[in-house]
């Protein structure tokens, strides 16, 4: 689809540009653009995706999880229902690998290293990208290049400064078993200089979804139960342009999530008591001051708390109770300077620094805490047809616990280049290679954890090579937009930690895994125009990834496939644009998986095709929008499994109601 056209100002005070993006902002008189959304992406010497919120409702999505699905090479781990857990894994990598940006600010979790983006509301998502290896933009934290890869969600902006008008932004959403959504976002511009934005969202639902158990011959009717979610959000979003070049910005964010949790399904013991009491708080300030001279700087402060409070009533416990809990910290700085000379060659040096720590009610615990000092060198050369990025990352770990041993430290470098090549000049056809090598710490959890930590294990370390083609067909009345890509890779990881034995009841983390992966990823993205008011799209996307564990040939799971990753995944998204209502069919599947790397028989776990239904209509009156959208999910019932033994919900349906101002 395209963009519609807009000021170069207006569209880069809207950016974020510490975001994965090619753009600096400048401020630029009476020029207008007309791009495709995947033009950046095509062009882009490593592989990246993306899908704006435009984009989402066009191609039916639903929540942040289905949106994932629609990028190719990820793998989202989803316990069920509105509000469950949801994670991802990079192409194979596994989800602490993946790392996460938020409004240009890496979030963290140093107890799992694993973010849950159930706590991200997709309705204020302005755009969701997936970026593997390091992003064509240099000018980024150092911290963003830390990771093998990483999720990058950017939020709507704050109203434009030279924008007076009040945004008002009211929807509702409600569904099967429960589900009451309200949500609310409010921005306001003051004086020519300051912006500011609230939002806030509050999700409630039951998830009592009924699924079919089977036990040999024995096939029962059963309710998921204790699955009840009850969570809110909300942000606060300032932002002050001290001039054309200058510009703070700021963000609050608050998350409660009081939710039960079903448990696995076990035969004939389906009673749960478990529940989780999530919370979590931060606040960040960027200043930017760009293009002065050749000159642009960065600067930016968060500080995040987490805590997460689990209550289990049952009898094996001593007094009948067990509750667990967990409080996490983070102060984070970072630095970024950026030179650019002419049209052609860019550097930038950035600095971070982030203290974590953790505490917990748990008799034995450590209280362990890291200091973090990470610094990149990159440079990018750009000429017509050719695009170089090439950098360092430099990383030193100070671990250290208040009681008992301590983690081991680590001092790292890691290199990488991606390279994009336009081989003809009049076609929109490039060659892009790229290389990466990156590491990743152990968690507190790997490290520290009760019977299970291991103060002595090695940073996991992965070499990532890519290979791919990207095309993008010129822009015709009837074919408005038509984008190929397709990739190949191998990542190679060494010391991976994985959870070992020692005896029935006693297990602990060791550095012992080598995994080899290799895969290939195909997107789609076609639009077709027939008529003046009418479009048809066509999304896709298809992964094959092959992840095998290569210790040593005498282990059981050599070559075998690694828990949890399909070989083959995909989705895809059937709409038609159009005077009357707009309608959209779409699918998302994958091929079975095992829930070990043994794979045997008894756990694997059923390959599914899950689709869904879509019809929406937009109503405008004066500056006032109306939409109404209808999802069927599910059409089919499928009774599948993301997470062994966690059914995900069957045939079910969704109401919204958004007002626009």
């Amino acid at each position: 689809m395209r963009r519609a056209a807009s000021p170069v100002l207006i569209v880069c005070l809207g950016l974020d540009v510490s975001a994965q993006t090619d753009t600096l902002l400048r401020r630029l008189d009476n020029v207008e653009v007309t791009a495709t959304a995947s033009s950046r992406d095509v062009k882009a010497a490593n592989p990246t995706f993306t899908i704006t919120h435009a984009k989402m409702l066009s191609t039916g999505v639903t929540d942040i999880s289905d949106a994932l699905h629609r990028l190719p090479g990820l793998n989202i781990r989803d316990y069920g229902g509105a509000g469950g857990m949801k994670t991802v894994s990079v192409r194979g990598l596994g989800a602490t690998h993946t790392g996460v940006i938020y409004d240009g600010v890496s979030l963290s979790d140093c107890q799992s290293g694993q973010i849950d983006l159930s706590r991200y509301s997709l309705d204020n998502v302005g755009s969701l990208q997936a970026v593997f290896g390091d992003g064509s933009n240099i000018f980024v934290p150092a911290r963003a290049t830390a990771a093998a890869a990483n999720i990058v969600i950017e939020t709507h902006p704050v109203p434009d400064s030279d924008d007076h008008d009040t945004k008002v932004t009211a929807q509702f959403k409600t569904g099967s078993w429960g589900l009451a959504n309200p949500y609310l976002s409010i921005g306001k511009s003051f004086g020519g200089r300051l912006s500011l934005a609230v939002t806030g969202e509050y999700t409630y639902a039951d998830n009592d979804y009924p699924f079919t158990l089977r036990n040999g011959t024995l096939v029962t009717r059963e309710r998921r139960n204790n699955s009840r979610i009850n969570s809110g959000h909300g942000e606060f979003n300032l932002s002050y342009r001290f001039s054309s070049r200058s510009q703070l910005s700021a963000k609050a964010y608050y998350y409660d999530n009081d939710r039960r949790l079903p448990g696995a399904v076990v035969l004939y013991n389906p009673e749960s008591r478990e529940s989780l009491h999530e919370r979590n708080a931060f606040g960040q300030m960027t200043w930017r001051l760009l293009s002065v001279g050749e000159f642009s700087m960065k600067f930016t402060g968060k500080f995040n708390w987490e805590a997460s409070l689990y209550h289990d009533e049952n009898g094996k416990y001593p007094g009948g109770v067990k509750d667990e809990n967990y409080w996490q910290r983070e102060a984070y700085v970072t630095g970024a300077l950026l030179w650019r000379h002419g049209d052609h060659w860019e550097a930038d040096y950035s600095a971070d620094y982030f203290y974590n720590n953790l505490t917990s009610n748990e008799p034995n615990q450590n209280r362990p805490y890291r200091h973090s000092i990470l610094q990149t060198l990159y440079g990018r050369y750009r000429a017509d047809r050719l695009l170089v990025t090439a950098g360092v990352l430099a990383s030193i770990y100070d671990n250290g616990a208040r009681s008992g041993e301590t983690a081991a430290d680590a001092r790292k470098l890691s290199p990488s280049v991606n390279i994009s090549v336009q081989p003809f000049g009049g076609s929109m056809l490039f060659v892009r290679a790229g290389y990466k090598n990156i590491f990743r710490m152990p968690t507190f959890n790997d490290s520290y954890y009760f019977r299970m930590g291991n103060t002595g294990l090695k940073p996991e370390s992965t070499n990532q090579i890519n290979l791919g083609l990207t095309w993008q067909a010129p822009a015709h009345r009837l074919l408005p937009s038509a984008t190929l890509t397709g990739d190949v890779y191998i990542n190679n990881v060494k010391d991976k930690i994985v959870a070992m034995p020692q005896n029935m009841v006693i297990w602990t983390m060791v550095n012992l895994d080598k995994v080899r992966a290799f895969g290939a990823d195909l997107t789609a993205d076609v639009a077709l125009s027939p008529s003046r008011r009418h479009t048809i799209t066509l999304t896709g996307n298809y992964s094959y990834q092959r992840v095998q564990p290569r210790t040593s040939p005498l282990d059981p799971d050599w070559n075998k496939q690694v828990a949890y990753t399909p070989r083959h995944s995909g989705a895809m998204s059937l709409g038609w644009e159009n005077p009357w209502v707009n309608a959209t069919l779409h699918a998302i599947g994958t091929s079975c998986r095992y829930g070990t790397s043994t794979n045997i028989p008894s756990t694997r776990i059923g390959g599914y095709i899950d689709c869904g239904f879509a019809l929406y209509r937009t109503i405008t009156f004066g500056r006032n929008r109306i939409t109404l959208r209808a999802d069927l999910l599910n059409i089919f019932d499928k009774q599948y499994e993301v997470v062994a033994r966690y059914p995900m919900q069957g045939r079910s349906w969704r109401a919204t109601v958004t007002y626009s101002l």
